[in-house]
């Protein structure tokens, strides 16, 4: 999924012109998965391969940061509704291929009802479209 710079919270955007789009994003993921949303930056002298942010999104991307914001503290945004279009594209397009819902929920960590309403409402929303671009509630 190509996500523009311009969808992204103020904060996230100014770190994406240093690192990408791709590389926040995966930046945001591993902060959320730490439960913490502070992130301090070291000096690029003090980065070492071990560093939680060069595992997190690579030596290259953890360097530039580190030359832009040595020092300081930032606080990573949640980007809660990038991550959940971008979750809720995976699932429909792992459906398309022909995966089961268990399977999907397990590879998302996700609750085998929770990808059937992702789903189901996706498929709503393509049969109002299709009916000429419009959906009407059944008051016709």
């Amino acid at each position: 999924m190509q996500i523009q710079n311009d969808a992204l919270p103020p904060t996230a955007q100014e770190i994406a012109e240093v690192i990408g789009v791709e590389k926040t994003l995966e930046l945001v993921k591993g902060k959320r998965e730490t439960g913490c949303r502070s992130l301090y930056v070291p000096r690029p002298d003090n980065m070492h391969s071990s560093h939680w942010l060069v595992k997190t999104i690579g030596e290259q991307a953890a360097y530039k940061l580190a030359r832009e914001y040595a020092g300081e503290p930032l606080t990573i945004p949640r980007c809660s509704s990038l991550i959940k279009l971008e979750r809720n594209k995976k699932i429909i397009a792992m459906r398309q291929k022909g995966l089961r819902y268990q399977d999907i929920a397990e590879a998302l960590g996700m609750t085998v009802s929770a990808v059937k309403m992702v789903y189901s409402r996706w498929m709503h929303s393509q049969r109002a479209v299709m009916s000429d671009g419009y959906y009407t509630s059944g008051n016709a």
